[in-house]
């Protein structure tokens, strides 16, 4: 009986300290991403932000995506100070940017088929994100935000905004690889006027 209730107080002290397995935390549940993506790999190492680092938008699709870019780069500057420079870039040279320039962050189309591969060969395919999906692959000498469309890599961004953090003379994103999309195409709000509450005028031209 006493062994019994000794191995079970033991059992309990187990499942209570940190680093064993019912108490563990999964490296990609400290980001604290709202919403979460779908699937979160994260490595060792991050991608250095430093003020000579571009964003560069693929030409074709700079009207459309350069919100997105404005967006990372105002975010920059209010972490950092710094004022990075948007510029544009052939898509078929982004593959090439991705694997010879360090000081880019690339907002790129998943219709390129370099960024595509290049992508599938870090373990991310661009299957089944649709059209609001994106996939974000970071390493010491990588950031890449890519989508099918300017909203997904619009989301996509809101994501890498979320990443950045403060680190010496520098911002640095974690080595991350993330495949996300929406679980629902359509996004809505909810309404409860079963008490008979008028609608605010807001509301009522929102709906």
């Amino acid at each position: 009986m006493k062994k019994r209730y000794a191995f079970s107080v033991l059992s309990v002290l187990l499942l209570l300290m940190p680093g064993v397995s019912a108490g563990t935390v999964a490296p990609d549940s400290q980001l604290k991403l709202m919403p979460a993506p779908k699937e979160v790999r994260v490595q060792e190492g991050g991608f250095h932000v430093r003020p000579t680092t571009r964003i560069l938008v693929e030409f074709g699709h700079q009207a459309e995506d350069r919100i997105a870019a404005e967006t990372l780069a105002e975010e920059i500057r209010d972490q950092s100070g710094f004022r990075l420079s948007i510029a544009g870039a052939k898509a078929e040279s982004k593959e090439e940017e991705s694997q010879q320039e360090s000081g880019a962050i690339i907002l790129a189309r998943l219709q390129d088929r370099r960024v595509r591969q290049f992508l599938e060969s870090k373990g991310l395919k661009a299957d089944s994100i649709g059209d609001q999906g994106y996939l974000l692959f970071s390493d010491s000498s990588h950031l890449i935000v890519a989508a099918n469309t300017g909203q997904g890599l619009f989301y996509g961004v809101q994501t890498l905004r979320q990443l950045l953090r403060a680190e010496g003379q520098s911002l640095v994103c974690p080595a991350v690889s993330i495949r996300d999309w929406p679980s629902m195409e359509w996004r809505g709000v909810q309404d409860d006027i079963s008490r008979a509450f008028p609608l605010p005028p807001r509301t009522s031209c929102s709906l």
